[in-house]
C-alpha cells in the first residue's frame, strides 16, 4: 500500500474520521483489495449514498499499519 496512503489513513484514525476513496484516486486506492483488508480486520468500508465508499482503519488496522509505517522511517 501506498505510504502517503497509510499516513492519510492512520491519521483519519487519531480524529475518528472516514475517508472517502473518490479523494484518495492518486494514491491507486483502485489497485488494493479493499474486501481482503476488511476480511483480515484492518480495514472498515461504508456505502454511503451521497460520499460514496468510505474507508476507516479498525485498531488492528491502526497498530498494523503504524509499526509498518515505523519500520519505513527506521
Amino acid at each position: 500500500m501506498n505510504h502517503s496512503l497509510i499516513r492519510i489513513l492512520i491519521s483519519a484514525k487519531k480524529m475518528k474520521k472516514w475517508v472517502p476513496i473518490k479523494h484518495l484516486t492518486k494514491y491507486y486506492v483502485h489497485e488494493i483489495n479493499l474486501m481482503q483488508l476488511e476480511d483480515d480486520g484492518l480495514l472498515l468500508i461504508y456505502r454511503h449514498s451521497s460520499d460514496g465508499i468510505l474507508i476507516k482503519l479498525t485498531m488492528k488496522g491502526y497498530h498494523f499499519f503504524s509499526r509498518q509505517q515505523e519500520n519505513i522511517n527506521n
